[in-house]
């Protein structure tokens, strides 16, 4: 059953009901960007103290964090058994579990009973967007735009993961009677779609709070993101203008003035004195890959995002030793890192410029992958791995390198690689190898590129206004017109850009790499 949406002309009866508090603002319909926060009144009405009054404040009492789904389990009890069999796992498991709840809430049918106790936040969600642009909801014709980028194999984990917390939800919550019936046995029931979707709002609208942890507020969660905000959210607690029953509070950053009519926004890079920026000028400090704005987000801004990436890594497939390797080396699992620390920021005013910010070839590159040295070495080098027998009868699988024990050190495994007499041939096989990966991404990614452009153009548009408010875009149909049946314009525009971001990267790293290459060993 699709999840049914109000309108948001109600949300004031609703901030009212709620004692959430707007001062010269509002949500409204903003073009190009779904919703958005605007400033009302006359156009001399404007606020330059960042201590001043708040914008918008929300009681504590809607603020959604771990803590407040354990209340609500208190005072419902079916709730109750739910959490405590499928929660107390990740404060957004119990989160998404909240609100999906109230989800089903919503959808209910008028002649069936209640699943659960009704809170604000049964109505806040039918304000959110039921299509929320974040790759894990693309369809799968426009996750194939993804090939060749670093969310490929990301998107990918997410979905499967999805897929088996999902599947987990139904198998636990199938053994609670009440649940099998409020769930599982009604057409209103929760889908799979609904789980990407609670999962869509949580990634795309949580907010790092100190006192609450992830949490999401109502109301503050549709402001829009700016490279140059003028507003910040704080916790009310360490506001002069805390109260008791206030829990969050959306404050004019100092120094800046909003008139009528403006649009206010925020960093989703930042909050606090981060978000306020009070003229820190770290370059990187906050900053976001481009792959994990899209992601999380469903959007990117390359003014506000650092020059780096992460691709999976794998070991060959033809090494016998591939799994002793990888069962030493342990978790998190192989990947490689990129860098770009040299960008160009002269063309940051240039409109046209998508890329905002170009990657400087002069510049310097950093990569950081551990077991790319672990991988290129092989027995006859020295490596190899013995069970040791422990003393309660159980073996362990231990790693030596020149008949050393580094088994609890395989991370550093460079350090011992590079005190050997073959050094300089250990080297120019890692740099081969990452040459190789890279170019095979490269590669790939130019080839979808490609096709896409030959078939819509490069995505540049003179609107830019949809890449800063994907969050919020419940009503975007025009700026989603379809380049063909299965891919919209606005998500072949995103993925385009992540491909020049993420291409200008790779290009800048092989050329680093081939520097590198000029001086190997002539001989092996």
């Amino acid at each position: 059953m699709a999840h049914a949406q109000l309108p948001i002309t109600s949300l004031p009866l609703w901030e009212t009901l709620n004692n959430v508090t707007f001062t010269n603002t509002r949500i409204t319909a903003i073009p190009g960007k779904g919703f958005g926060l605007v400033s009302i009144g006359s156009e001399s009405s404007s606020q330059t103290d960042g201590n001043g009054k708040p914008l918008i404040s929300v009681p504590h009492g809607l603020v959604l964090h771990v803590e407040a789904v354990e209340e609500y389990a208190k005072q419902d009890r079916n709730f109750r058994l739910l959490l405590d069999a499928v929660g107390h796992q990740t404060a957004r498991g119990d989160i998404l579990l909240f609100l999906l709840v109230q989800l089903v809430l919503g959808l209910r049918q008028p002649d069936e009973d209640l699943a659960s106790l009704p809170t604000p936040w049964t109505e806040y969600v039918r304000f959110l967007p039921a299509d929320v642009p974040l790759p894990t909801l693309w369809t799968d014709a426009e996750r194939l735009l993804l090939q060749g980028t670093s969310l490929e194999s990301a998107v990918g984990a997410k979905l499967i993961a999805l897929e088996a917390e999902f599947d987990q939800l139904r198998e636990h919550s199938s053994d609670i009677p009440f649940w099998q019936a409020a769930f599982w046995d009604r057409t209103s029931g929760p889908e799979l779609r609904h789980w990407f979707l609670v999962d869509a709002w949580y990634r795309s609208r949580c907010l790092d709070l100190p006192r609450y942890g992830p949490s999401m507020v109502p109301c503050i969660d549709m402001v829009n993101h700016s490279d140059k905000p003028n507003a910040y959210y704080e916790e009310a607690s360490t506001t002069p203008v805390a109260s008791d029953d206030v829990g969050v509070v959306l404050l004019v950053r100092p120094q800046q003035t909003i008139s009528a009519s403006d649009e206010i926004t925020i960093s989703y890079c930042g909050s606090k004195e981060d978000d306020a920026g009070a003229g820190s000028g770290d370059g990187n400090s906050g900053l976001k890959p481009a792959s994990e704005m899209l992601f999380s987000y469903g959007f990117i801004d390359p003014a506000s995002t650092r020059h780096s990436l992460v691709l999976p890594f794998q070991p060959f497939p033809d090494d016998p030793l591939a799994k002793a390797k990888l069962h030493v080396f342990g978790a998190p699992v192989p990947r490689l890192e990129i860098e770009c620390l040299g960008v160009d920021d002269e063309d940051d005013s240039d409109d046209n410029n998508e890329a905002e910010g170009n990657i400087n070839p002069s510049g310097k590159v950093r990569w950081t992958c551990p077991f790319v040295h672990l991988m290129c070495v092989n027995e006859e080098d020295g490596i190899d791995f013995r069970l040791r027998q422990e003393t309660d009868g159980s073996t362990q699988l231990r790693m030596f390198w020149q008949d050393e024990d580094i088994t609890d050190r395989a991370r550093d495994f460079e350090m011992f690689s590079s005190q050997h007499t073959m050094a300089p041939i250990f080297r120019l096989r890692v740099v081969t190898v990452l040459q190789e990966v890279i170019e095979s991404h490269l590669e790939r990614m130019q080839a979808v590129g490609a096709e896409k452009d030959d078939h819509c153009g490069s995505g540049d548009d003179d609107n830019d206004d949809d890449d800063n408010a994907a969050h919020n875009d419940a009503d975007m149909e025009d700026e989603s017109s379809s380049l063909d049946d299965d891919i919209r314009s606005v998500v072949a525009k995103q993925a385009a850009l992540l491909r020049d971001i993420e291409s200008r990267i790779l290009s800048a790293a092989l050329e680093a790499l081939e520097a590198e290459v000029s001086f190997k060993p002539t001989s092996e």
